[in-house]
């Protein structure tokens, strides 16, 4: 078990080490859109105290700033690394998102949010999201998700990205040298195979073009580039039948595309299928529809998380509008349970916690926050072991987390030395204290179970 521990700090060793690179050797700079105070509160403790890296981020409460501090980093020869919310003050940043992708290809883009539905995030990669924040998030996981985005591991990553940016500088017959060289490693590798179609198309080679996109689409079934490069080639021709068939394929890969919805609709009238036509429309305006409330919610979860520091009951009855009608739930509101269970805990309803948080393990059960928090809720109540048997299955699910964070590991301390279990909890105690040497107290929880 502490060889597991070593080698998931180690981990956590190197891709500081990516990040410090990034920002001190290349000019890297982070950019974070999001009016959530929580958010800013982690993202300025893992870079400015966790990773002691200064003048590396700002935080913007408007689009146009953002804007104009992407320029100006383009402009300085420096990297973006943008940390955005997905709603801001209600409004969906979806297009916001695909303009930074298309004028800075080069830049990373790390979408914030608190939803898990599949489709979802596939659609946000697809606009152009590099990777996802899932909050509420420990700073070990944050420091892994950045590192991941901005450098991922292993040799053939490298190579893929060294061929787009060859890509990028009009460098044709190099970038088909390194995608022959991924090929060698990997026979059929999709991105070289897209690296491979890139250069051919500009090269005006279109037939070579789309045999590498066909074939780029056939190794990697879930992978969407290919297809919209195939959709770009027909569209190009003008063939309607052929573009219909491939925007139909990414149809069914990511479903939550409104715009392709439209698109669809629209050959489908050419083509004069009216009824097909209408059914595309209809979904188009479903989801435009759906996202009108989820952003609805988003606003009441904003004011939801603000009186949660204050007023506590007035955080629940928000959190409950949100949830008021819901019967069959998805990973997607587990956020909202798990807040609404700490705003029941900060009111001495632990009971009531409780049967929140168990609400949603049945679409939760991978995540350890929730089996923590009922843990807290039972310690509240007193009932030590209900909360050390919870706490035993947060870990179980993910302890580097867990034991990363010195308040959890404090927390779950406290609960073995109230059991008597005075070696685990000194394991752990000592833990907080190489986490943080200032915790409050830590000596003498040390000291009374030595």
């Amino acid at each position: 078990m502490y060889d597991n521990q070593l080698t998931a700090l180690q981990q956590i060793k190197k891709c500081e080490v990516v990040i410090k690179e990034f920002i001190l050797d290349q000019r890297g700079y982070g950019l974070v859109y999001t009016d959530d105070a929580i958010a800013v509160k982690i993202l300025r403790n893992t870079f400015f105290s966790h990773l002691q890296l200064r003048d590396c981020l700002r935080f913007v409460l408007r689009e146009d700033e953002l804007l104009r501090d992407a320029r100006r980093i383009y402009e300085g020869k420096g990297r973006s690394l943008f940390f955005i919310e997905r709603v801001v003050n209600g409004r969906s940043n979806n297009a916001l998102i695909k303009f930074l992708k298309t004028s800075y290809p080069e830049s990373h883009i790390i979408l914030m949010t608190t939803e898990t539905d599949r489709n979802l995030l596939v659609y946000l990669h697809e606009i152009g999201a590099d990777n996802f924040i899932v909050k509420p998030v420990s700073v070990n996981t944050l420091v892994e998700k950045i590192a991941l985005t901005i450098r991922p591991q292993g040799q053939l990553p490298k190579l893929v990205g060294q061929g787009k940016e060859l890509i990028r500088k009009a460098e044709y017959q190099k970038a088909l040298d390194v995608a022959d060289k991924i090929l060698t490693m990997k026979p059929n590798s999709s991105a070289a195979l897209m690296i491979q179609g890139d250069a051919h198309l500009r090269l005006g080679r279109d037939d070579e073009a789309l045999g590498c996109y066909l074939q780029a689409a056939k190794h990697a079934k879930m992978y969407l580039e290919p297809l919209k490069k195939i959709v770009d080639y027909f569209r190009e021709k003008e063939d309607v039948q052929a573009q219909l068939e491939y925007l139909e394929k990414l149809e069914k890969l990511s479903p939550m595309n409104m715009d392709r919805k439209i698109e669809i609709g629209d050959l489908h009238l050419q083509l004069g299928n009216l009824e097909e036509a209408d059914g595309y429309f209809k979904e188009a305006v479903r989801i435009s529809t759906k996202q009108a409330r989820d952003m609805l919610d988003q606003v009441k979860l904003t004011v939801a998380e603000t009186c949660l520091k204050k007023d506590a009951a007035l955080a629940e009855r928000y959190f409950r509008e949100i949830l008021e009608g819901k019967t069959n739930l998805t990973p997607s509101d587990v956020h909202v349970f798990n807040r609404l269970g700490i705003a029941l805990r900060k009111q001495g309803k632990w009971e009531e916690a409780i049967k929140e948080f168990k609400k949603v393990l049945n679409v939760a059960t991978d995540m350890e926050i929730v089996y923590y928090n009922i843990g807290m809720a039972f310690m509240e109540g007193g009932r030590f072991w209900d909360a050390y048997d919870a706490f035993e299955k947060a870990l179980k699910i993910n302890r580097v987390s867990l034991l990363s964070n010195e308040v959890s590991a404090f927390n779950i301390g406290v609960v073995r030395q109230q059991l008597r279990k005075k070696e685990q909890a000194r394991e752990l105690f000592l833990r907080v204290k190489e986490l943080n040497p200032d915790f409050p107290a830590i000596d003498k929880r040390i000291a009374d179970v030595s």
